[in-house]
């Protein structure tokens, strides 16, 4: 879901205008998902952070993210996207606490390596390279901002279950986007061509992937989530390749998801969390709220 995210974007991006379209993203599943909030309680220390992790992650990220996307190639958009899991892994590591082994993190230097293969394939004197410059400096800056919503997202799905919280997130920053979007006078209007490719944005690669996505916050811990999503550039590579057909894949960018899945491949088998994710503090919810699903 992660993957076909930045390609499909694209395609929307291009007929809808930046802003209307981080609105709509957020709105779309916000009123899908409204219903999910009833009954739910929410503390004062608990809506500082929802609002918070609603600002970075579903006010600045898709903004951001959407300027960038107009300035560069959905390729690049791709494998750019592998920077959230670094910010996420990062953030982990400084703000949760999360550990691994000395294995585990040999093998998450190897995702590393490998994402920043695929995403500069080395070409830094490349004109091309050079020529969308700001707009991959505008898609890094709004994975950090996500991966900074990720780690506030870990630590409330401590006490308050996965859609409701996500339901909360979506209609924060939809009532935070609203005004910024009428002020601004961004036309709003949706052709009806791309409105099934919105529709799908809306439906799959917001609300199943971070219902997942949080999910995994829960059963694995934010550094092994963040680890996992590089995988998404082998399918979201493929699809870009698929819908822009003028777009290449060089033996630096098949080298990078090779050495991605392969490192992800040791994390699971050599790696062991420690420290607070290792004795479950960061997996579950402080209280029980039944069957321990989404």
């Amino acid at each position: 879901m992660f993957g076909v995210w930045p390609s499909i974007s694209k395609l929307v991006v291009s007929e809808i205008h930046p802003l209307a379209l981080s609105f709509y993203v957020q709105l779309l599943p916000a009123l899908v998902l409204l219903p999910m909030i009833r009954g739910q309680r929410v503390s004062r220390r608990d809506w500082r952070l929802i609002v918070a992790t609603a600002i970075a992650g579903t006010v600045s990220g898709p903004i951001v993210y959407f300027y960038g996307l107009e300035r560069t190639t959905a390729s690049n958009s791709v494998l750019l996207s592998n920077s959230e899991a670094l910010f996420t892994m990062v953030f982990a590591y400084v703000l949760l606490r999360e550990r691994t082994d000395r294995r585990g993190y040999l093998a998450l230097a190897g995702i590393a390596a490998g994402a920043f293969f695929v995403t500069t394939q080395l070409r830094f004197g490349d004109v091309q390279f050079l020529e969308y410059l700001v707009g991959n400096v505008l898609l890094v800056t709004a994975a950090g901002c996500w991966g900074l919503s990720n780690t506030g997202s870990t630590v409330l799905l401590r006490r308050i279950p996965i859609v409701p919280l996500l339901a909360l997130q979506l209609v924060v920053g939809s009532s935070i986007l609203f005004p910024v979007v009428v002020v601004s006078g961004v036309p709003l209007a949706v052709p009806i061509d791309i409105l099934p490719l919105l529709l799908f944005l809306s439906l799959t690669a917001v609300i199943v992937f971070s219902i997942l996505f949080f999910y995994a916050f829960r059963t694995i811990g934010a550094m092994r989530t963040g680890a996992v999503l590089p995988s998404s550039a082998v399918s979201g590579v493929l699809l870009a390749l698929y819908l822009f057909p003028d777009q290449t894949l060089n033996e630096w960018q098949i080298l990078g998801g090779a050495l991605m899945v392969g490192s992800l491949v040791a994390l699971y088998v050599f790696g062991e969390p420690r420290g607070r994710a290792a004795a479950g503090e960061t997996l579950k919810p402080a209280a029980s709220d039944g069957p321990d699903s989404p």
